[in-house]
């Protein structure tokens, strides 16, 4: 990784924990302090080694693990903003980033309500996590796994 992707990677993570949305490409070049193409070109790049996910044909974010740009099914409440995370794995990696708070959602089988917390660091919740594909085969196809 070069460092001007370092430098784009760690403005898109700062603009999504500041304002819950990744950044648009003006933004985030500016934040970067480079030009347009060159955080296209960076951006490019990030979502080649799976640091992020574009969405198709575009340089617009779509994923930068654990954050969804999209809303979804399990949003994250904490620090007085809402992040949506792109699953419930990925929703207690935003609690671990971004400190106490709470992801409600159902299950994705029976739809039961389901609600996990952090609070002073501590993990709490009840049920389980299962994965319908295994970790290896996860970018086959991200966006379902």
């Amino acid at each position: 990784m070069t460092p001007l992707d370092r430098r784009v990677r760690t403005a898109v993570y700062r603009h999504i924990i500041e304002t819950t949305r990744p950044p648009g490409l003006a933004a985030l070049a500016a934040a970067a302090q480079v030009d347009e193409p060159a955080a296209a070109d960076a951006l490019r790049r990030l979502a080649d080694r799976h640091a992020l996910v574009l969405r198709p044909n575009t340089t617009d974010i779509w994923m930068a693990h654990p954050f969804s740009g999209v809303e979804t099914p399990f949003p994250v409440e904490a620090r007085g903003l809402t992040y949506f995370a792109n699953c419930a794995w990925d929703a207690a990696g935003i609690l671990a980033m971004v400190g106490d708070g709470r992801c409600t959602t159902a299950c994705a089988d029976c739809d039961e309500p389901l609600s996990f917390f952090v609070r002073a660091g501590l993990f709490r919740g009840s049920g389980l996590v299962h994965f319908a594909v295994p970790a290896r085969r996860f970018w086959e196809d991200i966006a379902f796994t």
